[in-house]
């Protein structure tokens, strides 16, 4: 570590690249800086790192860097050599495949709509990107029917029609059966299709027809006239989801615990055209903000041709340095932005809703145990500062009304979801008066005695339903157990506050919130089980029911000692020499009533 100071206090501060390595040479980890002293020198603080972080710089021997002129030449840099060495701790796309395109050159002598997964800055305009080259061959197939055009190579060389001239899905300009000028109409419309431009194309084609009609030309007319038919219909099929006409790219996201999964939605001049998704192994502990921001590094300044608007599901750092850094390296201005307006924000919920559709689609096909992080559990981790996302959350409430027959119960969520066969209910035994500090301290207790005991998993963070008070109970029932380290939030119903450990001044997530939404129904489905089993007892207590559950109790000792005492209470409060006086009980019977109507406890 003294030798990777050394190298760090003598680093310039200047933009670059940065490469820690381990002592086998191999890269760990490949970052850009603005300056680089003051990013590398981050990395030597003894705390507050990421554990990923943490764990990276306990096996880093080694730094290497180089200095560019610029942040976005260290930018491209970076991503250069992140998508070669992929290295273990980078936030890196795990797939290696390139995207397909459709390709055309206007000015080759004969322009050919080709798929490539090649895409350069050559001159050439490319449509996508797409995610299958078979799905795509099988699109172009179908529109190609109606706008036929040639997908050959270098058609100018070929001495005679394909197949396709005789499939009708080639107008066989390499043989001159279709004059250049018409040829290249084709062209402009297959272009126009392939961007989306729907009312464009349908008056271009409209227009054509018209003049062709004019001319008395009625056989070129009525061809027009069913192309224009059949456009329409397979435009109908494309949804609608906008209609200012710009070119965007909406970004959903979804999580495992291990993975995330960025789906694109790719809509051109208001129409939604096609889908692809991208698939990144990392742990839940970065953050999607981060994830996003890698995407769009990786995957942007790589490709010929962008949308005028990349709209993200959450705000990112430096979004206005990097729709800069967009529009200069493609032309034109793009713009990276945060789903503001109502519309975006109803795009965005549908390409997260496709982004959980896809990766759950992968973990079946993969057979993975891995799940689906719920939306409310992330913005938990993310508010409440955790260190791992709370997958497992148990949820404590106490239903005392005028001090009779006071319960306490224990509800479990597993992953956002409640998990009904793990809920545990408690009679509270040690306080017959109202005090619903000493009762949450004797729940909470005796639910991790139990848990202890049996060696049951522990959860990632504890729900108390009330403010400081019942938090503080708690935290001293588990100090008590040697639990101190648990996370426990109290959930005071006064502005939804939130309190921690660490945080007494407290926590309001915003109202609508999935992770307010969680906190809401762990604590009202703790409040009902709680009241639930409270009236249960309530009915026993007052019909004298209670005593079927007793140990060699049976229907004739149980109205005997109904009828001696006039009530549960009255039976509970006699002593074990007066039990055994009602007739049908013996000393053995009420020793071992007597001590079960005063340990008794349902966990």
């Amino acid at each position: 570590m003294s030798n990777l100071s050394a190298l760090v206090s003598d680093l310039p501060d200047q933009p670059g690249v940065y490469i820690w390595k381990n002592d086998k040479g191999d890269i760990l980890y490949i970052g850009k800086a603005k300056m680089l002293k003051r990013r590398v020198g981050s990395y030597m603080r003894k705390t507050g790192l990421y554990r990923r972080t943490w764990e990276m710089m306990q096996e880093a021997v080694d730094l290497e860097t180089i200095i560019t002129n610029t942040e976005r030449e260290a930018l491209i840099l970076e991503q250069t050599l992140i998508k070669k060495h992929q290295p273990r701790y980078n936030i890196a796309l795990k797939d290696d495949r390139r995207h397909a395109w459709v390709r055309v050159n206007k000015n080759d002598p004969i322009p050919t709509f080709e798929v490539t997964r090649d895409a350069q800055k050559d001159g050439a305009t490319y449509f996508g990107p797409y995610g299958s080259t078979k799905r795509l061959d099988r699109f172009l197939d179908t529109i190609r029917k109606i706008i036929p055009v040639a997908t050959c190579k270098e058609p100018w060389k070929v001495k005679r029609a394909c197949m396709d001239y005789h499939l009708e899905r080639c107008t066989a300009p390499c043989e001159k059966h279709i004059s250049k000028e018409e040829y290249m109409s084709l062209v402009e419309q297959m272009c126009m299709y392939l961007d989306g431009r729907s009312e464009e194309l349908t008056e271009s084609i409209e227009e054509q027809m018209l003049k062709a009609s004019r001319e008395m030309r009625f056989e070129a007319a009525a061809e027009l006239r069913d192309r224009l038919s059949d456009i329409e219909i397979i435009m109908s099929r494309q949804k609608v989801v906008e209609f200012d006409g710009i070119n965007r790219d909406i970004l959903g996201i979804s999580r495992t615990e291990q993975a995330a999964l960025i789906e694109m939605l790719i809509i051109r001049n208001g129409r939604l055209i096609g889908q692809d998704n991208f698939y990144f192994e990392i742990d839940l502990e970065v953050k999607d903000s981060d994830i996003l921001t890698a995407y769009i590094e990786q995957f942007y300044f790589g490709l010929p041709r962008l949308p005028n608007e990349i709209v993200l599901p959450c705000k990112i750092p430096d979004m206005q340095q990097l729709s800069e850094w967009l529009s200069e390296s493609n032309g034109h201005e793009v713009k990276v932005t945060e789903a503001l307006d109502a519309k975006s924000r109803e795009l965005v919920e549908m390409a997260n809703k496709n982004a959980h559709r896809a990766l759950r689609k992968m973990l079946i096909l993969g057979s993975s145990e891995d799940e689906i992080v719920h939306d409310g559990v992330k913005e938990l981790k993310e508010a409440l500062g955790l260190s791992q996302a709370p997958m497992h959350i148990e949820g404590f409430d106490i239903a005392n009304i005028q001090g009779t027959d006071p319960t306490g119960s224990c509800v479990v969520f597993q992953n956002g979801e409640p998990d009904n066969k793990m809920y545990r209910m408690f009679r509270v035994r040690t306080k017959d008066t109202p005090d619903d500090y000493a009762m949450m301290r004797e729940v909470v207790f005796r639910r991790y005695t139990g848990v202890l005991e049996r060696g049951h998993t522990l959860p990632d963070l504890i729900l108390i339903d009330g403010g400081k008070g019942q938090l503080k109970v708690a935290l001293d029932a588990l100090k008590e157990l040697g639990l101190e380290y648990l996370q426990v939030a109290a959930v005071a119903k006064t502005e939804e506050r939130i309190f921690t450990r660490g945080n007494l001044e407290g926590v309001v997530l915003d109202y609508g919130s999935e992770g307010l939404h969680l906190i809401q129904n762990i604590r009202d489905e703790a409040h009902r089980f709680a009241q639930r089993y409270h009236h249960k007892l309530r009915e026993k207590r007052f019909t004298g029911s209670i005593l079927e559950e007793a140990p060699g109790i049976g229907p004739k000792r149980r109205k005997a000692l109904i009828d001696a005492f006039g009530s549960y209470d009255g039976v509970r409060k006699a002593a074990a020499d007066e039990l055994a006086k009602v007739e049908g009980m013996s000393q053995s019977s009420a020793k071992a009533l007597y001590a079960w109507l005063h340990t008794e406890e349902q966990d």
